[in-house]
């Protein structure tokens, strides 16, 4: 993880005609090993980013709502880009983000008498690169003022944050005890693919301009169930959510109550998953699954909150997490665990001889 990825620096074309245009284009991998090796700062080309299939694929599973973002017109862009940093020109510039501060510096490019040449352009980096280290020179100066104020205050305040559950019995043989612990488990291959995905500081901006310009806000895609009992996000590009049969009638019977159930009660719903689970498998004999399903539905065995885990899970291969908890199994302890996505944004066709949702 570099030291400073909450920081970037954005180039800003002052338009079609914008003598700078071709020279950066043509020497986008010199600036960006510049800034990075000398500055650890990303180098940001709009036309470049927008295609980019890294930036792609994190906003595929972080924002999977915008669409046509890579058509986004690249002026009103960077129209917002310069009101959000208050930056005055038309002429064309780079932008340095220092995203923990919600502030940017621009720094306006000097244009030449005849083409822009590397050597201009590496003179004129040259200059920002200095600049940049004087920014951050002030930056860590009022970071350890504000380091000092908050040594001398102690710590006081967070003393005995922890104590009030600290002696507190847990009952680690209840499976509703043990669900945060045990459902909220990502595998580490899993986690270090979230991570890769994980967008830059330096990019929520530039994402939220994003979302203006398509006039798109974050919204949950409807959920389409098929007749053969695939799950799909309709609105996220059709994404498949797969599971096991077990973890998904599990799902189902979940999806069926949105009222919620308590665990001690899912002995009561032992018929019902196995009605479910018939459907979903059609060929498999329900007697192999029908001691998992006991297990499953057993107040005082962990199963119920493996397979909780495993729904999870195959949200998150597909969305973020802040996405991804509207339509796994969430709940407190002692309260209903429950799917929260509104039952409006469900679809699902009907089975031939079975009951829908």
């Amino acid at each position: 993880m570099h030291p400073y990825e909450s920081e970037a620096i954005i180039y800003l074309t002052s338009g079609d005609d914008d003598p700078f245009n071709q020279a950066i284009a043509k020497n986008y991998s010199f600036i960006h090993n510049r800034f990075r090796k000398e500055a650890g700062i990303t180098f940001i080309y709009l036309p470049k980013l927008l295609l980019d299939k890294g930036f792609q694929s994190m906003m595929s599973y972080n924002h999977p709502y915008i669409g046509n973002y890579a058509d986004a017109d690249l002026r009103e862009l960077t129209h917002q880009i310069k009101k959000q940093y208050d930056i005055i020109t038309d002429r064309p510039a780079f932008v340095y983000i220092y995203q923990t501060e919600d502030e940017g510096h621009g720094f306006e490019l000097e244009s030449s008498s005849g083409e822009i040449t590397l050597e201009h352009l590496s003179k004129q980096i040259d200059a920002i690169l200095e600049k940049i280290e004087w920014i951050r020179k002030k930056h860590e100066i009022l970071e350890e003022q504000d380091s000092n104020i908050m040594f001398s205050m102690g710590d006081d305040t967070i003393s005995g944050i922890f104590s009030e559950e600290a002696g507190e019995e847990y009952g680690n043989d209840l499976a509703d005890a043990n669900f945060d612990r045990i459902a909220f488990k990502v595998p580490g291959d899993l986690m270090e693919s979230i991570n890769k995905l994980q967008e830059a500081g330096y990019l929520s901006k530039l994402i939220e301009f994003l979302e203006e310009l398509q006039k798109t806000t974050r919204k949950l895609s409807r959920m389409r169930i098929t007749q053969d009992y695939k799950i799909y996000l309709m609105d996220y590009e059709m994404k498949e959510v797969k599971m096991s049969p077990l973890s998904k009638a599990l799902y189902l019977l979940f999806l069926k109550h949105p009222e919620g159930i308590l665990f001690k009660e899912l002995p009561s719903y032992r018929a019902e998953l196995m009605n479910l689970y018939k459907n979903i498998t059609l060929r498999e004999s329900p007697d192999k699954a029908r001691e998992s399903i006991i297990r499953m539905t057993d107040p005082y065995d962990n199963s119920v909150n493996e397979k909780c885990s495993l729904i999870r899970i195959a949200f998150l291969r597909n969305v973020s997490k802040e996405i991804a908890e509207n339509y796994h199994i969430t709940g407190e302890r002692g309260t209903p665990k429950k799917i929260t996505l509104d039952r409006e944004l469900v679809i699902q066709e009907q089975p031939s001889g079975s009951q829908g949702l």
